[in-house]
């Protein structure tokens, strides 16, 4: 019984009936699909074996080396997710039998699987939307068989890529087009078929799949598809060079990082200096506790929705003119300028009852919603006044982390000013 009502409460019995009967339409047909190709392409040879084999062990090195970037990927999806595997499965579809290519599919998305960031049912979907690309690319192959033949010239190996590239990409652009204006009553063009940047994405897949494919037998033609591979290039170049003129920035809570930080606490420290008497500032380091847990409990992704909520809580709480930064990982780090220790223990005190009554809306690791609560945070400061000696950033950060490891000892969720130690 208790299986039973698992299965009822399925998100997928929530869809609207068209939609779900298009999923279950779509999942009969690849199945059905799949065993008529079987049955009618050439029988597999040793050769095949091999391929499968080959391309197999390299998909599974790539799924391994991006597996977190690719679940960080997933989940800041919010139209047609572009699926990398493309430069495996495509071929798939060209070198191997139908029989094979699924297989290889399939091995895949088990490969996925536990990055999946989605419901099992629409990981399903998305599987069977694999496979029918993959089999009407087969399809279009063993159309042309045996005029259309790999090894038989350049002009035909590029003829057969081309053609099952375009029928790779028109099926999969409509299989999910198709379910997006099905769930989403108020979809939109760019929901339904993908962003620029999408589109330039998979092109730059299906560029790279076609490398593998001609490789196998015309190495040689390679070369030809620089120049689509240069103009997706080009963008990507561009996209990278706006990375650079963000390099003092965080790029998961858009606060400084520590480049950017130390930069500016530098000159803070500098104007310090130059003023002399009656100068003063302090620094604050703050560190989540247990925040390994969030990320082993709800994953990466949840992890950087608590990170990005903390630093909403930090831009909220500290004054104009504070500088904050983080460090990496779960540390953060204040900069307050003409402030002595008193007053940035309370500016670190309010943000500290900030994080522990924050609510973060994530999702968990099969991409279920949760709330996560009831975070604490540990907090070091330690001030500098005139009467110190020369201000020295490092020494400063030195003594606001053994405060940190004060708070952490003495049970966490408390703020420690650094008030017993002075610089030499």
């Amino acid at each position: 019984m208790q299986r039973k009502f698992q299965f009822r409460t399925w998100g997928l019995w929530s869809l609207p009936k068209p939609a779900l009967a298009y999923l279950l339409s779509i999942e009969a047909l690849v199945v059905l699909a799949t065993g008529v190709l079987a049955s009618i392409a050439r029988t597999p040879g040793l050769a095949d074996l091999r391929d499968l084999g080959l391309l197999m062990a390299c998909a599974a090195v790539h799924v391994w080396f991006s597996r977190r970037a690719e679940e960080s990927r997933r989940d800041n999806s919010a139209g047609p997710h572009v699926d990398t595997t493309v430069v495996w499965t495509f071929p798939a579809g060209i070198l191997l039998p139908p029989l094979y290519a699924v297989l290889l599919v399939l091995w895949l998305r088990v490969l996925m699987y536990p990055i999946r960031r989605r419901p099992l049912y629409r990981y399903v979907f998305g599987s069977a939307e694999v496979v029918l690309s993959v089999l009407v690319t087969s399809l279009v192959v063993g159309l042309g068989t045996p005029s259309w033949d790999l090894t038989a010239s350049s002009n035909q190996a590029v003829a057969v890529t081309a053609i099952g590239a375009v029928a790779y990409f028109l099926i999969g652009a409509i299989v999910i087009a198709g379910v997006i204006g099905l769930t989403a009553p108020k979809a939109t063009l760019s929901m339904m078929i993908g962003s620029r940047s999408d589109n330039l994405l998979l092109g730059l897949m299906l560029c790279l799949a076609a490398v593998v494919t001609l490789a196998a037998s015309w190495a040689w033609l390679a070369p030809l598809l620089v120049v689509p591979l240069l103009c997706t290039g080009d963008w990507a170049i561009r996209q990278i060079e706006r990375l650079r003129g963000d390099a003092r920035t965080d790029p998961k809570t858009d606060l400084l990082n520590s480049r950017g930080w130390n930069e500016q606490a530098g000159r803070e420290i500098a104007r310090v200096r130059r003023q002399g008497a009656g100068g003063k500032l302090a620094v604050a380091i703050l560190d989540l506790d247990f925040f390994k847990h969030v990320n082993d409990t709800w994953g990466h992704p949840a992890g950087d929705a608590v990170l990005r909520t903390v630093a909403e809580v930090l831009g909220t709480h500290v004054r104009e003119g504070d500088v904050i930064g983080r460090f990496g990982g779960e540390e953060f780090v204040l900069l307050f300028p003409d402030t002595d220790i008193t007053n940035a223990v309370m500016v670190a005190e309010r943000v500290r009852l900030g994080i522990s009554a924050m609510s973060v809306a994530a999702t968990d690791k099969r991409g279920q919603p949760v709330i996560i609560d009831h975070r604490t945070a540990s907090i070091g400061v330690a001030g500098y006044e005139d009467w110190m000696g020369e201000p020295d950033l490092e020494v400063l950060l030195q003594r606001a982390d053994a405060a940190v490891y004060e708070a952490k000892n003495g049970g966490r969720d408390q703020v420690r000013a650094a008030e017993d130690f002075t610089t030499a």
